[in-house]
């Protein structure tokens, strides 16, 4: 969603203690260039989300020195993962005729990337998921619920599959959903595009780190 496309919306005045910043897989399989994905589908298809890693980092940063929870997901595959072998109709790789190893159990590919990986701390929760949304069976919600959250920032990757679902998981969840359009990273543009403009009209606000700044009252990031 390209920013001049943006509904500008003026935050509320956020207090921290209610908001919590989820950066979804940003992981070696999805960003880097040794990764999976790379390999599957060549180094352009990790340009998008190698490009905000810098910005999903600023927004920890800020986010730590305003007080906000911060929680990390990791997508993680069984290779003998007997749920979808039961599948009767090709799945989206299939289709595709691409054979793709990614962020298999015990795997350098599932590890978060470094520049994430610098910035978590020992107060971070970092959750295992198996399928694209962070709440599917997983202790998301119970834990956002035990820590008082109701804004959720979402960033990461990828726009139209892993933070779609987790967005919409959120929404039906009754979080307020803030989307740093900065933040958050596909493969392909147009794809990009179509999520962000369904969240702002239906899921959430698509917004920007300097505005998510404004509203918890502190700095904004300076760009490098």
């Amino acid at each position: 969603m390209p920013e001049d496309k943006v509904r500008k919306i003026e935050l509320p005045r956020l207090d921290p203690k209610e908001v919590g910043l989820l950066v979804v897989d940003m992981q070696n399989g999805f960003c880097h260039p040794d990764g999976a994905r790379a390999k599957a589908f060549g180094v352009d298809a990790i340009a998008m989300p190698r490009a905000i890693i810098p910005n999903v980092t600023d927004m920890m940063r800020m986010c730590r020195s305003a007080g906000v929870r911060i929680t990390l997901t990791r997508q993680v595959h069984y290779p003998d993962d007997q749920a979808r072998k039961r599948r009767r109709i090709p799945s989206h790789l299939d289709r595709r005729g691409v054979k793709l190893e990614l962020c298999w159990r015990g795997t350098w590919d599932s590890e978060l990337i470094d520049e994430i990986k610098a910035e978590v701390r020992p107060e971070d929760d970092v959750i295992i998921k198996h399928r694209a949304s962070a709440f599917y069976n997983t202790p998301l919600e119970a834990e956002l619920r035990i820590k008082g959250i109701q804004v959720l920032i979402v960033t990461g990757t990828t726009t139209s599959f892993c933070i779609d679902s987790t967005i919409r998981d959120a929404y039906m969840r009754d979080y307020d959903v803030l989307v740093p359009a900065e933040c958050v990273s596909d493969t392909d543009q147009a794809a990009h595009d179509a999520v962000l403009a369904s969240v702002d009209r239906f899921h959430g606000v698509v917004t920007s780190t300097a505005d998510i700044a404004t509203a918890l009252g502190v700095a904004a990031p300076v760009p490098a």
